[in-house]
């Protein structure tokens, strides 16, 4: 289907506004512009050009799209004899500026500011590691403390007065010393290596609240809160001894429940339905404010998909390594409903995020099974071509409204049915079942 472009043509006798196919060559052109535009007939041949207002000539074998004509722009026909001069620099110092903004990439005072916000950030990380290898003591630990509550203070308070170019370098000085300090505490204290990654994961998980409490980041807390509650699930299961396949049924378990909660929290914890019930109980609202609670709704989302999406990952390998039928069954489960919950999610990163993790999985099911012996190569490849069979479907159909409906309907009792066997497959997984065997 051919697309078309409305231009002004100006010839000797007249102008007109035409609307032209945008992929027909001009010289195909050419002879129907001639005659409705009435132009003079001349004595000898002559060949005639179209050219733009600044006297660019647009070639007769090109067309419209691939010369960029936009829609609006004014083409004067002219012969050859009385095409323009082509334009002409005076000034390569003006064209050489002028270049560099149409680039728009030019070192600006913005950048500056990025890049000595980062140098801060790394050399004072740098430095505090340096001062727990050499000095691995408790006074050592209380000093960074001590410089990383300063820093979080210090942070929160200038954000709040606007000034995020120096709030944003000191609130993740804050909450990256904070965790540096106690996984190192915590290898001091003799902890096991695991157990120390996630209490410094569990001191990150609070950085987005940190910026959520300078006014950086207004969906923070969703963030933070989230990956809270996923740290504390690994931490938990890490020090009690739990099994990995276990620890990852309990993170499957939160992150299907967390996938379906999220986007309401989110909007519920920006603001936006508190606005939404003042508006509705007569009180003006600004612009502003609505955008500001959207924002904040939005970037809660998308940074709460991570930790979902990171450990939904890891829990799908750990249940895959296990390789029993109720883990990887789980797994599966857990890989198809990252997938189709990804529709709650609007944005593009999210949805990116949330497939990601559920392709991890799959991509561990076909490895793990292609090296276990037993028919697992045929396994793999099976699952492989399904799931390629599903992504080549996606890419060239397009259904009509009604069949897309229906695809829809049926793709939300697949989701319902896929989340209510999640419980009793985690319970497959502890050996519950099992264990009633036994007992009986």
């Amino acid at each position: 289907m051919s697309t078309y472009s409305r231009v002004t043509v100006i010839g000797q006798r007249k102008r007109m506004d035409a609307v032209l196919p945008a992929d027909e060559p001009l010289g195909v052109l050419l002879p129907d512009l001639l005659r409705l535009l009435d132009e003079p007939m001349q004595q000898t041949p002559q060949r005639r050009f179209l050219t733009t207002a600044a006297g660019t000539l647009v070639p007769p074998e090109g067309t419209l799209a691939s010369a960029q004509i936009i829609d609006g722009t004014v083409l004067r026909l002219a012969a050859e004899g009385e095409l323009p001069p082509p334009p002409t620099v005076y000034d390569v110092t003006e064209e050489a500026v002028e270049d560099l903004k149409r680039r728009g990439t030019t070192f600006k005072p913005a950048h500056r500011r990025i890049l000595a916000g980062a140098g801060l950030v790394f050399s004072i990380i740098a430095g505090a590691i340096s001062l727990l290898v050499a000095a691995p003591t408790v006074l050592t630990g209380v000093i960074l403390l001590v410089l990383a509550t300063i820093c979080a203070f210090i942070g929160i308070a200038l954000g709040r007065s606007g000034n995020n170019v120096v709030a944003i370098p000191l609130v993740t000085v804050a909450t990256v010393v904070l965790a540096l300090t106690a996984a190192f505490w915590a290898l001091d204290a003799g902890w096991e290596l695991g157990l120390a990654i996630t209490v410094g994961a569990l001191c990150l998980a609070f950085g987005p609240m940190f910026y959520a409490a300078a006014g950086v980041a207004g969906g923070g807390v969703v963030a933070g809160a989230t990956s809270v509650l996923f740290v504390a699930v690994w931490m938990i299961g890490t020090g009690t001894g739990l099994a990995a396949d276990r620890v990852g049924a309990l993170a499957a378990l939160l992150a299907v429940l967390l996938l379906g909660l999220l986007p309401r929290l989110a909007l519920a914890l920006s603001g936006l339905s508190g606005l939404d019930d003042r508006r509705a109980a007569g009180q003006e609202i600004m612009r502003g404010d609505v955008q500001s609670a959207l924002n904040a709704a939005h970037l809660g989302l998308a940074l709460a998909v991570v930790p979902i999406a990171l450990s939904s990952a890891l829990a799908g390998i750990m249940l895959l390594r296990q390789g029993g039928a109720w883990s990887v069954a789980l797994a599966l489960v857990l890989a198809f409903l990252l997938a189709s919950r990804s529709r709650l999610y609007p944005l593009v990163s999210e949805v990116a995020v949330l497939f990601a993790a559920a392709f991890t999985i799959v991509s561990g099911c076909v490895l793990i099974a292609a090296v276990n012996g037993q028919g697992g190569a045929f396994i793999a490849l099976g699952l492989l071509v399904l799931v390629a069979m599903f992504c080549a479907f996606g890419l060239s159909f397009a259904p009509a409204e009604h069949v897309r409906a229906r695809l829809t309907q049926l793709l939300d009792y697949l989701e319902v049915g896929a989340i209510i066997v999640t419980v009793p497959l985690a319970l497959g997984v502890f050996g519950v079942y099992s264990n009633l065997l036994n007992a009986f």
